[in-house]
């Protein structure tokens, strides 16, 4: 088996206080460390954000946690921050998280997710990402101008691109190898799936040589993974063929588990109580996630990151509505502000620890066995810190 030819990661590139790259944080899930112990291995979850509201929620909750945290933007986010300007975008929340991360003792990597090398303007993210952000995504796996999978060469030139470009700056480098269907944004939509062919991975990854892959196993983007009363099967088996071949060209490459959100039954119910006589209360009840026994199950196989978007929205959307049916009245946009961002905590402090990512840099502030996620509660109760 030939060696990659990529250049090696700057492992020497001081990141502003408080950033590090993904790979740095991923490679100590994989193998299991948390301060200047060993032990089992966890996953670190990528919180997609697109507020800086769910930025504060995110944050918050790695300091609580201790935990080693993945702050993952899209374009379309990033779109969304800068106000049309995904450049401008790329800046302002670099700017917010730099000023945040160095009041806490936790390391947060800044991820551009579904970034692309194809387009003109994806292109242009890509290099803006490159000088501001910790680590990048580079998803030539789908050529969504003809609604078709990337030729593997094509897939393969573009990515590499990204490597030689990101590597010596010290970003790690993130590639997709077959196609994820589902929909969570105009970035991540696709109506079909193909599996990754182990002999293409080989190819991939020597001649890329990125440090992390997406593989596609199963899973899918978006609420609706299924239909409703099915349970979503993964393709483990598959899994643990990728896993063992990757270790075998490098044991650095890290796995990572896109549309991996789970759905969290107590978050439908409480949204389901109070849509009582709405339209809306079926489509709540017909929403279908990947069971959280599949996820763990590629933790436990060595996937080091999962990507989690669609359980966030629906916590931030259920909380809303209950804000508002208990007193919609209220005029202070912070008193709903305060409600959903404390909502969101809560749930991004659920997925650290049921991902095991907690203790990594510090001890938990809270007690993670008393946590309780209850929408119907505040944070400090739920966290016992009250």
């Amino acid at each position: 088996m030939s060696k990659s030819t990529a250049p090696k990661i700057n492992t020497t590139r001081k990141f502003p206080d408080g950033l590090a790259s993904a790979h740095s944080l991923l490679l100590n899930a994989k193998n299991g460390v948390k301060g200047n112990h060993k032990g089992t291995r966890y996953a670190i979850p990528a919180f997609n954000v697109t507020t800086f509201q769910a930025i504060n929620s995110a944050l918050s909750a790695f300091d609580m946690l201790g935990s080693s945290g993945i702050l993952a933007f899209s374009n379309s986010a990033l779109k969304s921050f800068g106000g049309g300007d995904p450049i401008f975008g790329v800046d302002l929340v670099t700017n917010y998280i730099e000023q945040w991360a160095k009041r806490l003792k936790v390391k947060v990597a800044i991820h551009l997710d579904h970034g692309d090398y194809i387009s003109e303007s994806g292109k242009k993210v890509v290099q803006a990402c490159a000088l501001r952000f910790t680590s990048l995504m580079a998803d030539n796996s789908t050529d969504h101008k003809n609604e078709r999978a990337m030729p593997l060469k094509d897939n393969i030139q573009l990515t590499r691109e990204v490597v030689n470009m990101a590597h010596p700056l010290g970003l790690s480098v993130e590639g997709e190898l077959g196609v994820l269907a589902g929909e969570e944004d105009e970035d991540t939509k696709s109506d079909h799936s193909t599996y990754t062919n182990p002999e293409e991975l080989e190819q991939f990854l020597l001649e890329t040589g990125v440090l992390m892959l997406a593989p596609t196993i199963g899973t899918m983007h978006g609420p609706n993974k299924g239909k409703p009363g099915t349970k979503v099967k993964l393709n483990i088996q598959l899994s643990h063929e990728l896993l063992k071949l990757a270790d075998s060209i490098n044991p650095e490459i890290l796995f990572v588990a896109h549309g991996a959100s789970t759905l969290y039954p107590e978050v439908v119910q409480f949204a389901v109580n109070n849509l009582e006589g709405h339209a809306s209360q079926q489509k709540w009840k017909d929403f279908v996630g990947t069971d959280w026994d599949q996820i763990e199950g590629l933790i436990g196989a060595g996937f080091s990151k999962i990507n989690t978007d669609t359980e966030n929205r629906q916590t931030y959307v259920a909380a809303l509505i209950g804000a508002l049916k208990k007193d919609s009245a209220k005029i202070d946009i912070r008193h709903y502000d305060k409600a959903t961002t404390e909502a969101v905590t809560q749930s991004y402090i659920k997925k650290l620890i049921m991902a095991g990512s907690y203790g990594v840099w510090h001890e938990p502030k809270i007690d993670v066995n008393k946590f309780k996620f209850d929408l119907g509660i505040d944070l400090a109760t739920a966290t016992g810190t009250k």
